[in-house]
């Protein structure tokens, strides 16, 4: 009974959480980053661990943001869903998205990397154009990572940028 009610009190949570999630915020607001970026992880991590995807959150700060959450809350999932489409077409061994807070010359950052092999050198410079994507007329628009760094950059002050590590794509937000 006890585990049926937690996992009761789960579903509910996840309900709130997505109805919060798509509500658009109506004014800039202060934020910690690690709550949103916890509650954006906490809405992937089952779907990820049923895909045999590791997910680990690092947080060496927890800096307060001036902006717009569920916005940066979207920035996040779009990212975290690339990933995740990255990992299962390429199938690494071990697949994992690694995400990590820090604060660095007063700039709360968000770091999103994965181990699925990196974004090729020729498409590198257009991913954040509107509707480019790599992947099929059903699977993709082409819109998400233009969105996310409209929403960055221009409504929030902020930077996205994207490059290749040895083992996979890490997507860096800073605010």
């Amino acid at each position: 009974m006890n585990k049926s009610m937690g996992l009761i009190n789960h579903m509910s949570q996840t309900i709130d959480d997505f109805r919060n999630f798509f509500k658009p915020d109506k004014e800039k607001i202060e934020f910690k980053l690690h709550d949103v970026v916890t509650r954006t992880v906490a809405l992937v991590e089952d779907g990820f661990k049923n895909q045999r995807i590791g997910i680990d959150l690092h947080a060496t700060a927890n800096p307060v943001v001036f902006g717009f959450a569920n916005e940066y809350s979207q920035v996040l999932l779009n990212i975290l869903m690339n990933a995740r489409d990255a990992l299962l077409e390429r199938r690494p061994d071990d697949a994992r998205v690694t995400v990590t807070i820090s604060k660095e010359n007063e700039m709360a950052v968000v770091t999103i990397a994965d181990n699925a092999g990196g974004i090729a050198e020729e498409i590198m410079d257009k991913i954040f154009e509107p509707y480019f994507t790599t992947k099929g007329p059903d699977r993709g628009t082409g819109v998400g990572l233009f969105m996310s760094k409209s929403i960055i950059e221009k409504n929030m002050n902020g930077g996205l940028s994207a490059r290749n590590t040895g083992e996979g794509a890490e997507f860096r937000i800073e605010v």
